[in-house]
């Protein structure tokens, strides 16, 4: 079965060259804003930004939404590693999508 995720991407998931080494495909995605969620101080590495959830619907995050399969989803995991928890959120455009977040 060839189930379609939606990710949210803020950060090097937009890089064309890591996409095309990960999926062995360019994805193609519009911009959307995630709401309730901010950049933390920390980085990923000293590197890599990180979000999390504030709660108030003022902050925002803009990024990219992308719309991948299960496997792409799971090579996505592998990628992103144990720096980041996945989570589902609810994008301003009203799209349900997978983002990477801080840890709790």
């Amino acid at each position: 079965m060839n189930i379609k995720n939606f990710l949210f991407s803020y950060g090097s998931l937009q890089n064309a060259e890591i996409q095309l080494t990960l999926y062995n495909r360019k994805l193609v995605g519009i911009e959307d804003r995630l709401l309730g969620y901010t950049f933390s101080d920390q980085k990923i590495e000293a590197r890599y930004p990180i979000i999390y959830k504030t709660q108030n619907l003022k902050d925002s995050i803009t990024g990219v939404v992308y719309e991948i399969s299960e496997e792409e989803l799971l090579l996505t995991d592998a990628y992103e590693g144990s720096s980041y928890q996945r989570v589902q959120v609810q994008l301003a455009s009203g799209i349900i999508a997978w983002c990477y977040v801080m840890h709790n």
